[in-house]
């Protein structure tokens, strides 16, 4: 029996090797067999030739590429290991290998794998490695846009040119100065409606906080985005399709027979990108004054690349759905961690207190505030509460499990800035990037890495050298050009719903032992198991603060 791993590799290397050199003896036993029976032959011909093909091919690795880790079952196993485990392998292959990068032989390709922060930020921000030819791959199959389309956004019809460059600047104007700060108060209004609507005797009850959360950010988002009066999710029936595309979108990729081998993710694309198409026809991006610049903006340089309205539906499909989805996650875990922490709780809504009120008395001893607006400001929250801004930042590095591609476009010597080794990186190969693996390293993160601490951002606390150790390891957001725009926004939005929760009000009856959070499959944030969302809650308004309205300042 074999006493470590690294021994049972070993073993199963060495029986690989075994079965290859017996393949290669059968070969002229099978040359006399011919000569009594043709088809036998024929037969056995074919399999010790695919026998052989298995066993043998492999990709060519230059010693100065990263370090090849072999299949435990030869050509298959690490496209195996990804199947069944999905993000998951690559985590078990660092706590295997313990390497800051390696390439992995999967048929005659192979896949550079990059486990180590410093590592990961220089390749996003390496010119050589693109993160476009993923969307002419998968945009298509997942979203179900013509071939044509993607040419021609990405410049490559012979007659357009590439829309990236003009589509940061949209993202840039939109999502900074202004017109972030219409788009964050047209978010929190409605936030604040809905803390406002909570019966002040009996509460809210709230059979599943996930799923409220999941109803309350998509309302107050996509409101935000596509204007009040023509907003197609405004339907609710159209959010529930969005989800349902969302949970159910990995068939997709395949690209094959999407109507019935990802029949449930299909009809409910289809459901959204009705909704949008009635939307793009009608123009309401242009006649209704609430839509966000940022809709108006890019809708129109899409249409400058001749997109009929229903390529644009299809497109478009996106947006709410990447303004959502990882929100929602980081925001449920959030507000699960700190309310079944009750001394937790008392911190931040002190500091919370403090920075609303100041050294307002009548507020800190927990007076009856009386009927009042209470006005939260929304900007200057992170600095202001730091212990809730460090909650939010380590729910965020528990929750994220997104991997991170790129494609090498030509042969690229990468260079870990922190040891000094080099990488020869091959053009063509793609490049995988798991935020989960440096998330949860201990050497960075410390012994209780796999667990929620929440002062492990408190940068005041640990000193500059831990600071930019960590600031480093944590890529939520990717990095380099392609760094998601929509952080701030996200900052202020859910800091600022938090700080009027944990002023205002109490969630009853989250429990604990009725939360788990499972793995992610694609790369997204993880989700709670479903039964385990933390159980049915109240949300009700504390003593003293029943008569309070709640607005939020941007």
């Amino acid at each position: 029996m074999p006493s470590t791993m690294a021994d049972a590799v070993a073993e199963i290397e060495s029986l690989l090797d075994t079965g290859i050199a017996a393949i290669k003896g059968l070969i002229p036993m099978i040359w006399v067999q011919s000569k009594t029976s043709p088809v036998q032959f024929l037969v056995g011909g074919v399999a010790v030739l695919l026998s052989y093909l298995l066993l043998t091919i492999s990709p060519p690795h230059d010693p100065s590429e990263p370090p090849l880790i072999k299949p435990r079952f030869p050509v298959i196993g690490h496209l195996f290991g990804l199947l069944n485990h999905q993000v998951n392998y690559f985590s078990e292959l660092f706590a295997r290998y313990h390497l800051p990068i390696a390439t992995l032989p999967i048929g005659n390709q192979k896949l550079y794998v990059i486990f180590d922060a410093p590592l990961q930020q220089a390749a996003l921000k390496a010119k050589d490695m693109d993160a476009q030819s993923f969307m002419v791959d998968f945009v298509p199959r997942i979203f179900g846009v013509k071939q044509g389309t993607v040419d021609k956004l990405l410049g490559k019809d012979g007659v357009h040119p590439n829309i990236m460059g003009d589509m940061e600047q949209v993202f840039k104007s939109a999502l900074s100065g202004d017109n972030l700060q219409k788009l964050a108060s047209t978010t929190l209004a409605t936030m604040a409606d809905t803390l406002n609507d909570v019966d002040s005797k009996k509460g809210t009850k709230i059979p599943n906080m996930f799923l409220w959360l999941q109803s309350l950010l998509s309302r107050s988002t996509s409101k935000a985005l596509w204007g009040e009066k023509h907003n197609p999710f405004k339907d609710h029936q159209v959010i529930d399709a969005q989800w349902d595309f969302e949970s159910h979108l990995g068939p997709l990729v395949l690209g094959v027979l999407p109507s019935i081998v990802a029949r449930r993710a299909y009809l409910a694309r289809n459901k959204v990108q009705s909704a949008l198409l009635s939307y793009f026809s009608a123009r309401h991006y242009e006649t209704d004054p609430s839509t966000s610049y940022f809709i108006r903006a890019r809708t129109r340089l899409l249409k400058r690349y001749d997109l009929p309205d229903d390529e644009l539906a299809k497109n478009e499909v996106a947006i709410t759905l990447v303004a959502t989805t990882n929100v929602l996650s980081t925001l449920f875990w959030c507000i699960a961690e700190i309310w079944t922490r009750p001394d937790l709780l008392q911190q931040i809504r002190a500091e919370a207190l403090l920075a609303v009120f100041g050294n307002s008395q009548k507020a800190l001893s927990g007076e009856d505030m009386g009927t009042r607006t209470i006005t939260i400001p929304a900007t200057g929250l992170d600095a202001k509460c730091p212990l809730l801004a460090s909650c939010f930042r380590e729910s965020i590095r528990l929750a994220s499990q997104i991997v991170t591609a790129r494609r090498v476009l030509k042969d690229t010597l990468l260079t870990d800035p922190v040891s000094g080794n080099s990488y020869l990186l091959k053009a063509d190969t793609n490049v995988m990037m798991p935020a989960k693996v440096v998330h949860r390293n201990t050497s960075v993160w410390g012994a209780d890495a796999e667990g929620f601490n929440p002062r492990r951002f408190m940068w005041e606390e640990l000193g500059p050298k831990v600071e930019r150790q960590r600031k480093a390891a944590f890529v939520p957001f990717g990095g380099g050009k392609h760094m998601c725009p929509g952080r701030h926004f996200a900052f202020t939005e859910n800091l600022a719903l938090m700080a009027a929760l944990a002023i205002g009000f109490e969630i009853e009856g989250l429990d604990r032992s009725k939360l788990k959070m499972g793995d992610s499959k694609r790369g997204e944030t993880a989700k709670p198991l479903p039964g385990l969302e933390g159980g049915e809650v109240v949300l009700k308004k504390r003593k003293g603060w029943e008569g309070v309205e709640w607005e939020f300042s941007c």
